[in-house]
């Protein structure tokens, strides 16, 4: 399948995805399948354990994945210290990404944030993932957003479609490392 032709293929399946779960409200039947919406798909859960980390963990369930290198992550008023690196995921042939990682079940880390979040009393996460059914079925790159305290623990509010901050620049979000070291996807570009 060439370039294009994948193009295609996932611009079909995205807008197909979007479009049932729209009109059939909280969850989507396709081919007979139930498909469960991205927020109980992928249940997130973010903590602050101490005034510098910040714990995420995704509870997957069974038939779906996250793609590994689709998260993105920006904190406000502090910010994440570079160099977010992730578990390793399982090996995955994608028919969009080509030689991909995908996490099955449960995935969880942590993000460091700069020394000036000590001084700081609450501490704003956007969370931008994106994952897939495998019926077949991908969702669009969805961002949550959740504000803690130290100690404090949230689930964030179902997702919206990521659309990238006003006025931010792309290279705000920040990306995890992919196995080579480098950032993906490269700065300047948006999940």
């Amino acid at each position: 399948m060439d370039r294009r032709q994948r193009f295609f293929l996932r611009l079909s399946v995205t807008f197909g995805a979007m479009l049932a779960i729209a009109s059939l409200g909280a969850r989507a039947q396709i081919g007979g399948v139930d498909l469960l919406p991205p927020s109980e798909a992928f249940r997130l859960e973010v903590s602050r354990p101490t005034a510098e980390r910040l714990r995420v963990s995704w509870t997957i369930a069974e038939g779906y994945y996250l793609y590994r290198h689709r998260f993105g992550f920006e904190a406000a008023p502090a910010k994440l210290r570079d160099g977010i690196n992730l578990p390793p995921g399982i090996p995955k042939q994608d028919p969009f990404f080509g030689d991909t990682e995908i996490y099955r079940h449960q995935i969880a880390f942590e993000l460091a944030l700069e020394k000036s979040a000590a001084t700081l009393d609450r501490v704003g996460l956007r969370v931008v993932s994106q994952g897939c059914a495998d019926i077949g079925i991908c969702f669009p790159p969805e961002a949550r957003h959740v504000d803690l305290a130290v100690g404090e623990t949230a689930v964030p509010k179902a997702g919206i479609p990521f659309a990238p901050i006003a006025k931010k620049k792309p290279a705000d979000l920040i990306f995890p490392s992919s196995p080579d070291g480098s950032q993906q996807p490269k700065s300047g570009s948006s999940p």
